[in-house]
């Protein structure tokens, strides 16, 4: 029962995140993107987002690194595809 609810709070956010999108961007648009990354998964993320141009800025400590990049998007499906790849990536945080 648990897990069927879970299912239901995510597509429930989904769903929301997508109307948000879609309510405040018009498509195609250049979509920012910004993440935070403990620095030994930093390649593994760039990797996934596919090579776009990113600016890296590191913590203080050096331990995590935050990375912002914009990517010409063609929907609000798209925005949530290279979010859902991000996610796979160990200790990422998207923002």
């Amino acid at each position: 029962m648990y897990s069927l609810f879970v299912f239901i709070m995510e597509t429930t956010k989904e769903k929301e995140f997508k109307e948000l999108l879609n309510n405040q961007y018009t498509w195609p648009t250049d979509y920012l993107f910004k993440f935070i990354v403990n620095t030994e998964h930093k390649e593994e993320l760039l990797v996934v987002l596919g090579g776009h141009r990113a600016i890296e800025k590191p913590s203080s400590k050096g331990k995590y690194v935050s990375i912002s990049l914009r990517i010409l998007v063609q929907s609000a499906d798209e925005v949530m595809a290279i979010y859902t790849k991000a996610s796979k990536v160990k200790t990422v945080m998207s923002l």
